[in-house]
């Protein structure tokens, strides 16, 4: 997990794999995406699937993704605030 406390051998107990896995033969095609808090967070609190956000050009995505979230957080009965970051990338 990206930003995760635990050690390696604590993880693989926990979760019955290692930290860190690799995968041999061609690399399957598909798109990668990294977010903060600040850029899931709100779209999970309105239930939107960050799936619909993998299409296109990965700038144009991430960037939309970040834009949607803060517009999301601001519109909460409660607003809060928090970083927004976004990588898409497709893997080809």
């Amino acid at each position: 997990m990206l930003g995760g406390v635990r050690e390696d051998e604590e993880t693989e107990h926990w979760w019955g794999h290692p930290a860190i896995e690799s995968m041999s033969g061609p690399a399957r095609p598909g798109w990668l995406l990294l977010a903060s808090d600040g850029a899931y967070e709100p779209h999970e609190d309105i239930d939107r699937n960050l799936g619909s956000y993998l299409s296109g050009d990965p700038h144009d995505a991430a960037e939309l993704l970040v834009d949607d979230a803060v517009w999301f957080a601001r519109a909460q009965p409660a607003p809060y605030a928090d970083d927004a970051t976004a990588l898409i990338a497709r893997i080809t």
